[in-house]
């Protein structure tokens, strides 16, 4: 069986390997995208999401390149990766925002899932940061990256007027729901104390 808004056409490397782990995210050894995008054997294997921010609590969102293997041309976080074997979630999102948005940006862990979206199973680690440059994106990863008020786009979301391709919409409803980005939001725009 295929993968559901699998792109035949697509760039990303088929053969990469990446970190295959059980449920419980312990490590078991190297396995193919191409093997963890086939819906057949649907391995657990380890992915990242960054949440990006600029200074005024604005969220930067991307709509995926149309050439990648799934979800092409569809609006996902701000950046985003499968963690390749024998590297860590933290370097694999810090890699991530720099090849896809050209910027360096101190991330928080923020949340981790352990979610079944039906075409694939991911340890997903979910981070976030902020950023006082504008992202470059690179043409190859991602066609745009806008910057959303964050009220505005959770009420856009909430109600139907704005959606993310699927991995992301999961994720995106769960940490709306458990207000983890709403408190990483108001943590960066409190004042600092002194």
């Amino acid at each position: 069986m295929a993968v559901t808004n699998y792109n035949p056409q697509n760039t990303d490397r088929k053969n990469e390997f990446l970190c295959e782990v059980d449920k419980n995210d312990n490590l078991i050894g190297p396995v193919t995208r191409e093997e963890c995008h086939n819906e057949t054997r649907k391995p657990w294997h380890r992915s990242t999401h960054a949440y990006l921010f600029d200074e005024n609590g604005n969220l930067y969102l991307s709509q995926r390149s149309f050439s990648k293997d799934t979800a092409a041309g569809q609006w996902t976080v701000s950046a985003g990766g499968h963690v390749k074997f024998g590297t860590t979630p933290e370097a694999t999102i810090n890699k991530e925002l720099e090849e896809e948005l050209g910027v360096k940006v101190n991330l928080e862990l923020i949340d981790k899932l352990i979610i079944d979206y039906g075409s694939e199973r991911e340890v997903l680690y979910i981070f976030a940061g902020i950023t006082g440059d504008k992202p470059r994106f690179n043409p190859n990863e991602v066609n745009q990256i806008k910057l959303f008020d964050f009220n505005t786009i959770i009420n856009d979301f909430n109600s139907g007027k704005f959606d993310l391709s699927g991995g992301s919409r999961d994720t995106f409803k769960h940490i709306i729901k458990t207000g983890t980005l709403t408190k990483f939001r108001e943590k960066i725009l409190s004042p600092k104390v002194q």
